[in-house]
């Protein structure tokens, strides 16, 4: 997992699989780089780019869940997702109420 800046972005670029057990080790250091990252900005949009995941769990979905909301519809948004990861956001409906591009 890498972190990009820019102006009032902050880019999280996973890598891989994202099961339960990535997601567990990655949850803690991903929460306190966006809290870091939010404390710096007064508007701040959160962007999680998918290019290089071949696989994400339901650990995954939560997590994305979670930065959804405290972020909001506006300024929290999924980018160039797999084809395969695309149909898990899909089947669990979240294409309906997030922005994945």
């Amino acid at each position: 997992m890498n972190f990009t800046e820019c102006d009032n972005t902050l880019r999280c670029i996973f890598s891989g699989k994202l099961d339960t057990l990535t997601c567990s080790g990655l949850e803690e250091t991903l929460n306190k780089r966006i809290a870091g990252f939010l404390e710096k900005q007064d508007v701040a949009c959160l962007v999680f780019d998918l290019s290089e995941v071949d696989y994400v769990s339901s650990a995954f979905l939560r997590i994305c869940l979670c930065h959804f909301k405290s972020a909001g519809k506006k300024n929290f948004r999924i980018e160039n997702p797999t084809p395969d990861v695309r149909q898990v956001f899909t089947i669990s409906g979240f294409t309906e109420i997030m922005n994945i591009a």
